[in-house]
């Protein structure tokens, strides 16, 4: 095999260790274990691998600043992840360098090639899809310069990252269980992106109450959203156009609850006495003006905060032959209300 036919994973996978581990090898760290080291090297004669001259100026940069990666700088629900980036950050000594990609996997590549052109120590993203593939490629040539990625909140379809995320579909099956479980029979959702880990877990959530609890799946009361406004407005409006229309909807972000109050308002629906709703993420300006939603909470700048910690682990730690990290918030579901069986809905 030619010097340049073998690439950094196929040394890691023949190795059996991180590309993080083989990155630091090759750029003579420190914080390697004699039993991987011996490992790497011996993939790297095998395969006549000679890394890349530009990698290795790069992954060996003393950069203090962190690439921190969103799919929507208008939701609150990633400042609240960001103030937890950089809580940790700020302690550290690092620096936040923000890039949003606005929903749009065009501009998320655009966006991590233009991060290649900043001394960047590491990335945390949030990813638009799970399976895009250049999105991925990407990922994984940052992690070839020795730049550690961490995902936050969604998922790419590969083992080599470590990732935070939150127990989505334990949170909305609570919420479903709770709506059947005060009176409900007709109970619709408004989803997010199939492509998306939490438009996913959510949706099957929603699944396992409805059959756990012996009631039939009705399609037309599962409207596909892309976790924003004007998609769930839409969707609100024609789910409650329906001939049988639903008692209580389930939102699934916090953008699609904004959607489905600005429908039930242009209704003239009251939340809590003509239908319910209930929320995935809590919104802070609601409850200032006293709307109390009952949503699915978490800790958000938690799950920011333990981002931060695994990029520093990743910074400071061998990692040998672990794959990736995968850290799993739970939720929380707080009834004020809104849950609450409509009295339209009582003799149905």
């Amino acid at each position: 095999m030619g010097k340049q036919e073998a690439n950094i994973y196929e040394i890691a996978r023949e190795a059996g260790v991180s590309i993080a581990t083989v990155s630091r090898v090759i750029n003579h760290s420190n914080a390697v274990s004699e039993k991987s080291y011996r490992r790497v090297m011996d993939a790297v004669r095998k395969f006549n691998y000679v890394p890349n001259s530009t990698a290795r100026s790069l992954s060996t940069s003393t950069s203090t600043s962190i690439g921190v990666v969103i799919p929507d700088i208008n939701n609150p629900f990633f400042s609240l992840l960001l103030e937890g980036i950089t809580r940790v950050a700020d302690e550290r000594g690092y620096h936040v360098l923000l890039f949003n990609t606005a929903e749009n996997t065009d501009r998320e590549h655009q966006v991590l090639q233009t991060m290649r052109e900043h001394r960047l120590r590491g990335i945390i993203i949030t990813p638009v899809s799970e399976q895009d593939p250049d999105t991925m490629k990407r990922l994984h040539n940052f992690e070839t310069l020795g730049i550690p990625v961490v995902l936050l909140d969604r998922e790419v379809d590969s083992q080599f990252f470590d990732r935070v995320v939150t127990d989505d579909e334990r949170g909305v099956h609570a919420a479903v269980s709770e709506l059947i479980r005060v009176g409900h029979r007709r109970i619709a959702i408004i989803t997010g992106p199939e492509a998306s880990r939490p438009g996913r877990e959510r949706l099957r959530g929603y699944y396992r109450a409805l059959r756990e609890h012996g009631l039939p799946v009705t399609p037309a009361y599962i409207r596909k959203g892309d976790f924003m406004v004007d998609c769930a407005y839409e969707q609100t409006l024609a789910l409650c156009a329906m001939q049988e229309p639903p008692t209580a909807v389930f939102s699934s972000n916090n953008m699609t609850t904004y959607g489905c109050l600005k429908a039930f308002n242009e209704l003239g629906l009251r939340v809590g006495a003509d239908i319910a709703l209930v929320g995935f993420d809590d919104i802070d300006a609601l409850c200032w003006l006293d709307y109390n939603i009952s949503v699915v909470s978490r800790d958000v700048p938690e799950m920011g905060k333990q981002a931060m910690r695994l990029l520093l682990q990743r910074f400071e730690s061998e990692r040998g032959e672990r794959a990736g990290a995968r850290e799993c918030l739970p939720t929380e579901l707080l009834l004020r209300g809104s849950e609450l069986l409509p009295e339209s809905g009582r003799a149905h």
